[in-house]
């Protein structure tokens, strides 16, 4: 974004301050009201000299993160954040869920990854939210280790992206998500080992209506990021590479994912069951 407005005159300075506001607002920060955009974005767009200075990759996954953590709330109707991203990230992730019968092109260096999936329409779906519902649960519940692309983007993306193995908070404006690839570890081409106890919020209210949200992290972690050295997962001390397969993990991972995860999203009972066998011969694969 910096690259394309830096030369513009004074005369133009809010014009692409606007145009900046709008994209970012309807692409990266992305809310729920449609026709708005939260007002502290033009904190990042006073000085157009200093926009590439901004992690607004960081940023976007933060708001994301945020948004889907009240989206998971039993009240929750609805998400935002950057969509595009988490649809992407599933496509390249999840071969089975890409839209049917497509082989997404190679990109080139100065194009943007999401961009190989662009105009290609989701896989068939069926009307009733509640059989689509039980239908991608079930399909959830039903994948296997082998079905998983561990690293669609890079074999070692830490080596392409070093700062993708910080570890510590992420930010945007006053939200603040904890970031810690220590427990996807695979994701980079090692073994998954038992992660470390996850750092803790100040404080966290879930309740189940997303409007009482509230995660507050202090400002004081944000030293982390400017001191990558001493804040990121030195994975070659902390782990090895696979060696059968891409899905390898230590002896002692599953026991301890079992005892500290859901391991299944669709409940066990025949009227499930029933939906997801009704949904099945109305999705195209």
């Amino acid at each position: 974004m910096a690259s394309r407005y830096l030369q513009v005159n004074g005369t133009h300075v809010t014009e692409a301050q606007s145009y900046l506001l709008l994209m970012s607002g309807s692409t990266l920060f992305v809310d729920k009201s449609r026709d708005r955009v939260r007002p502290v974005v033009n904190l990042f767009l006073d000085e157009l000299e200093e926009i590439d200075q901004y992690s607004w990759a960081s940023g976007t996954l933060a708001w994301l993160y945020r948004c889907l953590g009240q989206a998971s709330r039993a009240g929750a109707r609805g998400v935002a954040g950057c969509l595009t991203l988490l649809q992407c990230w599933i496509y390249e992730y999840f071969s089975g869920f890409r839209p049917s019968h497509f082989e997404p092109p190679v990109v080139g260096p100065d194009e943007a990854w999401a961009s190989r999936w662009n105009g290609q329409p989701a896989t068939g779906s069926v009307a009733d939210p509640s059989v689509r519902l039980a239908f991608y649960r079930r399909a959830l519940d039903s994948l296997t280790p082998s079905d998983v692309c561990w690293t669609p983007f890079h074999q070692r993306p830490h080596q392409a992206v070093r700062r993708s193995l910080y570890t510590g908070v992420i930010r945007f404006a006053e939200i603040g998500e904890f970031y810690d690839p220590a427990r996807c570890l695979r994701q980079f081409g090692y073994r998954q080992m038992v992660p470390p106890p996850p750092s803790r919020p100040q404080r966290a209210d879930r309740p189940e209506a997303p409007g009482g949200y509230v995660i507050r992290i202090p400002e004081s972690f944000d030293a982390a990021w400017d001191a990558l050295l001493s804040h990121m997962v030195h994975i070659d001390m902390y782990s090895q590479p696979w060696r059968r397969y891409p899905y390898e993990t230590t002896v002692d991972y599953l026991d301890w994912f079992v005892a500290h995860s859901h391991c299944r999203v669709l409940q066990d009972d025949g009227d499930a069951d029933r939906l997801v066998d009704s949904a099945a011969v109305r999705f195209d694969h």
